[in-house]
């Protein structure tokens, strides 16, 4: 037989198998870098996705929230609660002997010198 046949269709980097072994770690190491590399783009990309939603998000919230400040502040204004109460609860203006001023003074709480209490006979749905 001829020597030569035997070495038809055999591998080409004929070397030591150590040499292979090499060869391959390095490559898979490549590779596992290249795919941390990919990963790590990947997850930057879908921060940056989740980020901007949670942006629009918060500006979605602060139009809501000045909406609903306007809102509160129509609906506590003091001349539309004296509209509703007077219209719709039919309460009245008291006398102005029965209205009584109290001041507090600057660093405390108010003091009940002076203050009368309102008379027995007086309608008790004034404001």
């Amino acid at each position: 037989m001829n020597s030569r046949a035997g070495h038809i269709g055999s591998f080409p980097f004929v070397g030591s198998r150590g040499g292979n072994v090499r060869r391959v770690l390095i490559f898979g190491l490549v590779v596992m870098g290249l795919m941390l590399y990919v990963g790590g783009k990947v997850q930057i990309m879908r921060l940056g996705y989740q980020i901007d939603e949670l942006e629009k998000q918060k500006r979605d919230l602060e139009r809501m929230n000045r909406s609903l400040q306007i809102e509160a502040s129509s609906l506590s204004a003091p001349a539309r609660i004296e509209e509703i109460a007077v219209k719709r609860l039919g309460m009245v203006r008291p006398a102005k002997e029965n209205v009584v001023v109290v001041k507090r003074k600057q660093g405390g709480a108010a003091r009940n010198d002076g203050v009368r209490p309102p008379r027995s006979g007086s309608p008790g749905n004034g404001f």
